[in-house]
């Protein structure tokens, strides 16, 4: 796989979180023109994540490869990553309390 970009590398190594690591990667290739699809897939175990990036001009496709260190394949851009070990830690951390709609009234039809 070619060699991480050292723009790349410097803004994502130290996102803690989803939220900071999309923004670092999408403001890296803004240059490139839209993006039609963005997703990014956490290997906890192994500190990294998969980016799967998809252009709106699909000709652009191989100058973001090139300059993320990645690879396109197949209309998309493929680019993986290191992350902090304690990456997204404290997402885990966190409780998250789910409330149950109310119950709806049952409606019933009489019987003539």
């Amino acid at each position: 796989m070619p060699a991480m970009s050292s723009a790349l590398l410097e803004t994502t190594s130290q996102a803690r979180d989803f939220c900071a690591l999309t923004k670092s990667i999408l403001a890296l290739c803004e240059p490139f023109g839209p993006v039609h699809s963005f997703k990014l897939v956490h290997n906890r175990g192994a500190a990294r994540v998969a980016c799967i990036i998809e252009l709106e001009s699909t000709k652009q496709e191989p100058a973001l490869a090139r300059a993320l260190g990645g690879r396109s394949m197949n209309g998309s851009v493929c680019v993986e990553l290191e992350v902090r070990r304690d990456f997204e830690g404290a997402a885990r951390r966190r409780v998250v309390a789910i409330a149950q709609p109310p119950s709806a009234p049952e409606n019933r039809i009489a019987a003539p």
